[in-house]
């Protein structure tokens, strides 16, 4: 358990954008929905999961969530903006956790900047389809997909469609809803613990 959480500023294309950043090892980054913000993360005992793995790990609250200024991006650009932090910041690559719009950017960010991800988990990522002819750029990576089994905002075509197209991609199902890691906190966090110990700490 983390006493005190790290919180940062970095400025991004003129906007101020906060964080959460902890720990020294190799970085996982944490990415929220549009409802949601960085501390969902903490709440829901994600990022105290990874920091106890040994990572580092940060979560930030994109444009316009959480503390973060409002501008230059919106959802379609949010895998630009994730560039941009992880730039702004120094992380060379991650493994990057994504829920909803932020599974949205995880994707956009593995599909456009594959050099930029080591792995990545997507938990009922939004509008996949808008990168459908670059996913297999993700080939070979640890791409975890988690959904709900009932999830009616993000269908389980979208899974599907980088099943399809990345063979290193699974899927699993957790509880019934589109924000399943609230739903079923404690198995999620396991989900994620295990993700970190068999597919990523091998290949970091």
């Amino acid at each position: 358990m983390i006493n005190l959480y790290t919180e940062k500023i970095v400025k991004i294309s003129g906007l101020k954008i906060h964080y959460y950043d902890d720990g020294d090892g190799y970085p996982v980054l944490l990415v929220p929905g549009l409802r949601y913000n960085a501390k969902t993360w903490i709440d829901v005992g994600t990022y105290d999961t990874i920091y106890n793995e040994g990572f580092r790990v940060i979560s930030v609250d994109p444009p316009g969530q959480g503390k973060s200024d409002k501008g230059v991006y919106d959802e379609d650009t949010e895998y630009k903006f994730v560039n941009d932090f992880m730039n702004s910041i120094g992380i060379r690559d991650a493994v990057i956790v994504g829920a909803s719009s932020g599974g949205y950017a995880a994707a956009g960010l593995g599909a456009n900047y594959p050099e930029k991800v080591k792995g990545a988990v997507i938990v009922g990522g939004v509008r996949i389809i808008n990168y459908k002819d670059k996913l297999k750029n993700m080939e070979g990576k640890p791409i975890l997909l988690i959904w709900g089994s009932k999830d009616e905002i993000a269908p389980i075509s979208n899974a599907q469609l980088i099943l399809d197209n990345v063979k290193s991609s699974r899927l699993i199902y957790l509880g019934a809803q589109h924000a399943c890691y609230l739903e079923k906190p404690k198995e999620f966090n396991d989900i994620i613990r295990d993700f970190l110990k068999n597919e990523i700490k091998p290949i970091i």
